[in-house]
């Protein structure tokens, strides 16, 4: 698989609700377009929510994250979140983000998320589950 077919765009216009008072994106809200290009990318790779949930799945919690700013972000910008699966551990895997307004780079950043399954112990809690070679297959890695 490509590398380009790996990657997922994910289009944003900044609005003014995602700005604080000087009109730059308050950083919360990076979070919040990288967990929706991760489940995007998930979904294009058909590992997404409704398919992982039919396989007895909860999701693809978050472990960690972190970001890198840039460039401010504001209020009018129109910004493309690229994001792609770029490693794989034996219950994780890291997501990397690149926020682009234009050929400009304006934020990155990246996650660590699990596959969730209900612990076997108590329903109630999760534990990560070992990646099936089908996932990683499902983002160009065998």
């Amino acid at each position: 698989m490509s590398d380009a077919a790996r990657t997922s765009v994910l289009p944003v216009r900044v609005e003014f609700g995602h700005c604080d008072p000087a009109g730059i994106v308050w950083y919360p809200n990076f979070y919040e377009w990288f967990d929706a290009a991760s489940h995007r990318l998930a979904e294009q790779a058909g590992v997404g929510l409704h398919a992982l949930r039919a396989q007895g799945f909860l999701g693809l919690p978050l472990m960690q994250t972190g970001s890198t700013y840039h460039r401010p972000t504001r209020f009018g910008d129109e910004v493309e979140v690229h994001s792609r699966v770029v490693a794989f551990e034996r219950r994780s895997f890291r997501v990397e983000h690149r926020i682009l307004c234009g050929d400009e780079l304006r934020v990155e950043g990246f996650e660590l998320r699990f596959l969730g399954q209900p612990h076997p112990d108590d329903p109630q809690r999760l534990r990560a589950a070992d990646l099936p070679e089908s996932f990683r297959a499902a983002f160009g890695f065998a």
